[in-house]
Formats: C-alpha cells, structure tokens, sequence
C-alpha cells in the first residue's frame, strides 16, 4: 500500500531531551550544570528540535530569554526535594531549543539524587494528588505550586500528582499554546560532587488522528461522517512516566469525530480532526458511519489493532494512534491503524 506523506508529522519530529553534566569550577566549589535541548541524542537517528513549543519540539521562552522550566532535585535515601528551578539554579543560556541552568552542590552530601524535570510548565494542566477531591479546589495544585516547598516538600508527592479529572469524553486541550513535557532520572553525586545524567523530556499525553481520504479519482458528496473511537479518552492522568499509563481511578471515555453537513471532498482531498489524550488502556475500538454520494455506510465495532492485527493494549504518552478511513475508485472503503512514537508512524495494517 502507498502511504501518503503525513503533513501534521512534519511538525512533530522534535524528540526532546535533556543533558546533565557535572563540573568543578575553577574557584573549588562543585556545580551541577543541567543542560536541556531539544533533539535526539546522537545515538538516535531522528531529526532535532525545531522549536515548535505547540507540538513539544521547543522550550517556550520569554521576552527576556528565560525558559519556562522547572527542575526538582531529590534525595534518594530521604526523598526531600533539595534543588530547585526556578529559585536555587543560575540560568546561564537559552535558545527555542536549548537551555543550560547551574545548581550548587557544596552544601550536599555526595550520594544518589533523583532529578524531575518539566518543559513548558505553564502548559501543565492543574494538578492533584491521587485520592484527593478533584472539586476541592484548596488540594489543586498548579505548575507554581511545583517550586513551593510546602506543596511539594518530597520525591513521594511528585510520583503520585495527577492531572484534575476532566469531564466524560473530552479530551485536554494546550493551555498558553504549550505541549507540557516531563522527566525523571537518576543521579549519582560523587565526593567531589561530580555526576552525570541524561534525561528524555516526553510530552505528558498522547494523539490521536482521525483522517477521512477522498481516492475515488473524482469529486465526492460526503455527508454525516463520523468516527467514534471507542474507550480511549481517560479523564486523567499521571504528570511524571508512571508503571501505569493511567490512574486507576481514570474513567474511559470515547472521542468522536462529526462532519454532518454535505461536503464535496475533491479528488485526493481528506478531512482530519486530532485530539490529546492521556494514557490509555485498550482494547479500543471504532465506530465509522458516513453517507458517500448518497450512500450509507456503517462500519460498527472496528478493532484497533497493530501490523499483526492484534488489538492494541494501550496507549503511551508521547505515542500516537492514526486512524484513517479511505474510499477509492468502486467506492471501495479500507480503513488504516497506525500507532507509534510521536515522532515515528512505523506500523500499519489494512482492513478491507
């Protein structure tokens, strides 16, 4: 099968990663430099950052050059946060794609830390506890309350903070225009506080793409299209990579894609909506109805499934699922599932 390039992709080859490095300065005290870019690790083929802090290829800055980052350093044996940025760290550089910031460790005991890192912060969605009231709006936390002491005193309260539950069946949207991103790693100090640690920054959600593709080699009156993409929307999720992809508490909902008034859909011309999700457990499934020059066509309970047709049993952060429903010349309809990386489709299997 011919695949037809993938436009919106285009925009999202942008693997972000971070960078950290020790040093000792010249005048004896030890530092910790962080450095973040986006872009692959040389050990990746994939293409750098572009800078697109919408789609997770950039870090936004502002006018002045800072980067909205924050940075946690903590204790691996107490698992109190001792480092933090902004407040403890000395920004030393920054582009749309890079950003060095450098901690004091002389009043550190060499040993292991964790480090937990956040791009584009201000595009975190409000933030809570596990087990806490999602309308008690005195336990949500935002990306400021991140750097407070009080609100976030330990590596404990990171590991359990979810995003507040949205309501069924709506799926997050950017805020600020921002694709939040998050790490975690480990890092050993040593005696001389030295210590080195490369860290992943991945986007915090998942996509999802319904595409409708005209291929019947003429004009095409398309009416009442809809995509329903079944038990793939949960209403929350975890801020930092969890063992789970999603909270057990979460509740499935569906994502659904209408075109119900008439359209003529040229030759080769598609139609295409996107969302965000948070992780997801599957099996999912799809539910495809449209009238196609005054023909019906209902295609209930599809199954989701990889390039050896077995259905797919979830869906990652930074991992996206492209669904696409194809009409060619006889007025022949296959439909398309593709799910991996953000940054690469690599999978596909036809059904027709």
């Amino acid at each position: 099968m011919r695949r037809r390039p993938i436009s919106y992709l285009a925009a999202a080859t942008a693997l972000l990663a971070c960078l950290l490095s020790c040093s000792k300065s010249t005048g004896g005290s030890s530092v910790v430099t962080l450095s973040f870019y986006t872009g692959a690790l040389e050990t990746r083929a994939v293409t750098p950052g572009d800078g697109d802090v919408a789609d997770g290829g950039g870090i936004y800055r502002d006018e002045g050059g800072n980067p909205d980052l924050i940075i946690l350093i903590a204790d691996a044996t107490s698992g109190t946060i001792v480092k933090r940025f902004p407040g403890d760290g000395d920004l030393l550089s920054s582009s749309a794609t890079e950003a060095k910031i450098a901690f004091s460790f002389t009043d550190q005991a060499a040993g292991n830390y964790f480090v937990y890192a956040f791009g584009n912060a201000q595009g975190l969605w409000p933030m809570i506890m596990e087990g806490d009231d999602d309308n008690d709006p005195s336990e949500v936390l935002s990306a400021e309350d991140l750097t407070d002491p009080d609100k976030v005193p330990t590596r404990a309260v990171l590991e359990e903070l979810r995003f507040k539950k949205l309501d069924a069946n709506v799926a997050p949207e950017l805020i600020n225009g921002r694709m939040p991103l998050s790490a975690k790693g480990a890092l050993e100090v040593s005696s001389g506080k030295n210590g080195q640690v490369r860290l992943e920054l991945l986007r915090c959600i998942a996509k999802v793409t319904a595409e409708f593709i005209n291929n019947t080699g003429e004009d095409l009156e398309l009416s009442n299209y809809s995509n329903k993409i079944v038990n793939i929307c949960p209403d929350c999720g975890y801020i930092i990579k969890h063992p789970a992809v999603s909270p057990e508490s979460a509740s499935m909902g569906d994502l659904e894609a209408i075109v119900p008034e008439l359209n003529t859909l040229e030759h080769d011309a598609f139609i295409t909506r996107s969302w965000y999700v948070f992780p997801s457990y599957g099996p999912f499934t799809c539910d495809i109805s449209f009238t196609a020059n005054e023909t019906s066509y209902d295609f209930p309970g599809l199954p989701v499934t990889d390039s050896k047709r077995v259905d797919i049993p979830c869906l990652y952060r930074n991992q996206q699922l492209y669904i696409v429903t194809r009409i060619s010349k006889g007025f022949k309809v296959s439909f398309n599932f593709e799910v991996a990386d953000w940054d690469d489709v690599t999978a596909e299997v036809q059904f027709d």
